[in-house]
């Protein structure tokens, strides 16, 4: 059963005063939404993520197109939004349950599971002015989760949060998802996104860009971003790609054959190349490469010797990935290098993000991880040697 669904939302506005112009802020984005899906919106500032919650909460009605919903809506649309500075925190727990159209006998009924859940206790009788923004979350999160919402209109709540309550209004939210409540969860942050959303909508500029599995959007977005920074870095001659020595000209994954790839099998093995610059005579040169996926460093690979180069120039450097070692994730390579002068001094460079690719696995018949083929999760899942052997264990051991 569809929980909501948007056609053709458009969202005009004039401006400028000397020579008004029309703003899309929003331009014929259409989706379905399953109860109980997560959708997570990502794009860069001024996208258009935060008009599209406002449309679908009705605070802003659209210029063009249609909203389709069924159920109790409730948004979070900032921090705080609709509390009353000089009431206490328990006043303004009705007053906010009021705003979503939720009766006093149905908020005193929840109220007990509402200050659990918001850790305020101490200070539900405390005007809220004296709130810091953290505890403005807390108990505006608190509200908004536990009134049962069919469907939740998340924009950036957990951005002032503390890391535990994070992972709690996290954990709730899929909970949420689990038992039907349907969600919009706008964020900068990828990881998060990735781990909570069922789908994601990436906007830029008003428009849809792409929808669909999270980690491909995620991963599109993400390559998108950096070959913006990068472009740009090329363009100038300084950064930290840049050093006295040299600098970093680029960083490909290819595969064993040398063909530039976008991503990889698990049983296959593949490359990292490196493209440099040396601005020098006489050099050595030390390449690293780190290895991330969902925020977490997975591998880190250093040259154990430096390489002598002599002559100023152009230099390719490649490192190997075995077979069998990568999970079934999107991962991003950042690439450093050091430039050893004969004298000794040293020069460094870094290039932030230079690749990002996937590693998948067929699973087909004869897929590399046999019966367990498929997804897995995780950055590494190495192809190990077990032995598995009867043995008479000692009683002391069985306890």
């Amino acid at each position: 059963m569809t929980s909501l669904s948007a056609r053709g939302l458009g969202k005009r506005y004039r401006v400028g005063s000397r020579k008004p112009q029309d703003l899309w802020a929003l331009k014929d984005v259409s989706f379905d939404l399953e109860r109980g899906t997560i959708l997570g919106v990502i794009g860069p500032n001024g996208a258009g993520k935060t008009t599209l919650l406002k449309v679908l909460s009705r605070v802003t009605a659209p210029t063009t197109g249609t909203v389709t919903g069924r159920g109790r809506v409730v948004p979070l649309l900032a921090l705080g939004a609709g509390f009353q500075p000089d009431l206490s925190g328990r006043e303004n727990v009705f007053l906010n349950a009021a705003m979503y159209g939720i009766s006093s006998a149905d908020v005193e009924a929840r109220l007990d599971e509402i200050v659990e859940f918001a850790g305020l206790a101490d200070f539900l009788d405390t005007p809220v002015k004296r709130y810091s923004s953290g505890m403005y979350l807390r108990l505006a999160f608190s509200v908004a989760i536990n009134m049962q919402p069919d469907v939740l209109l998340a924009d950036e709540v957990l951005a002032v949060g503390d890391l535990e309550f994070q992972e709690r209004c996290l954990e709730r939210v899929q909970e949420g998802g689990r038992n039907g409540m349907t969600v919009l969860f706008v964020s900068h942050d990828m990881e998060a996104i990735t781990r909570l959303c069922d789908r994601v909508l990436w906007l830029n500029a008003g428009e849809t860009v792409q929808i669909g599995d999270p980690e491909d959007v995620v991963a599109a977005y993400r390559e998108s971003a950096w070959s913006v920074i990068n472009r740009a870095r090329k363009t100038k001659k300084t950064g930290s790609h840049v050093c006295a020595a040299g600098e970093i000209l680029f960083a490909r994954l290819t595969s064993a054959t040398g063909k530039e790839i976008g991503a990889t099998r698990v049983e296959d093995e593949a490359a990292v190349s490196i493209g440099l610059r040396t601005t020098m005579p006489n050099l050595r040169v030390r390449c690293q490469i780190d290895v991330s996926a969902h925020g977490v460093l997975a591998f880190r690979s250093v040259q154990s010797e430096p390489t002598a180069i002599e002559q100023e120039g152009e230099v390719l450097a490649s490192v190997a990935i075995p077979p069998h070692l990568l999970a079934e994730t999107v991962y991003t390579v950042t690439v450093s290098l050091a430039f050893f002068e004969p004298g000794g001094r040293a020069h460094t460079c870094v290039l932030y993000n230079a690749l990002s690719f996937r590693v998948y696995d067929p699973a087909r018949g004869d897929s590399a991880r046999g019966t367990f083929a498929g997804k897995m999760p995780g950055t590494v899942a190495p192809r190990l040697a077990w032995c598995v052997t009867p043995v008479d264990v000692p009683a002391r051991l069985r306890s």
